[in-house]
């Protein structure tokens, strides 16, 4: 196995990440559109090595979510801001901003798209760490199994009343 060498810098700029002034920036633009506009955390797939890596990731994802979330109130238009976690692809893990544009709809419903509300997962850490976000507020969305979806076997996280839901508070399978 090839040493990697380096990490503690890595992971303490990893620390220390802070996107939420290049994205409040372009969201402020009401002139500007965004369709499924996203930021990855880990570009070299170190969270592909093991969990705890993978772990570092996810939390540096969901440490921009809470800022980003702050931070929000400054936008004056509408906005949907998920993160999409990935069971066994660090690489693609990520966090995600759409606005009304003219290539999709606005507002996207993960219901409609197959998603059901809740944690399917046989992975124990990842399942434990998804329980946990939703114990601090978060709603997480379990992609399905058999899809053409971008999403599959995935999950979607975002947080009820942080700009617009990716639920359809009149779903039958709305039961929080």
């Amino acid at each position: 196995m090839k040493k990697r060498r380096g990490l503690n810098r890595y992971y303490r700029k990893l620390h220390k990440l802070n996107v939420s002034d290049d994205w409040i920036e372009a969201l402020s633009d009401n002139e500007s559109w965004f369709n499924l506009a996203h930021e990855h955390f880990d570009w070299l797939g170190y969270g592909n090595i093991s969990w705890r890596e993978h772990k570092e990731h996810l939390d540096a994802i969901f440490r921009n979510f809470s800022i980003m979330e702050k931070r929000l109130k400054e936008v004056k238009r509408p906005i949907q801001m998920f993160a999409v976690v990935h069971i066994n692809d660090s690489y693609e893990d990520a966090l995600y901003f759409h606005s009304p544009n003219p290539h999709r709809e606005y507002p996207v419903n993960c219901i409609k798209y197959g998603c059901t509300i809740g944690i399917e997962c046989n992975n124990a850490p990842m399942a434990d760490y998804l329980r946990n976000l939703e114990k601090q507020g978060y709603i997480v969305l379990t992609s399905p199994r058999k899809s053409d979806n971008y999403w599959l076997g995935s999950f979607i996280v975002f947080k009820s009343g942080v700009g617009e839901s990716l639920i359809s508070p009149s779903s039958e399978e709305y039961s929080l």
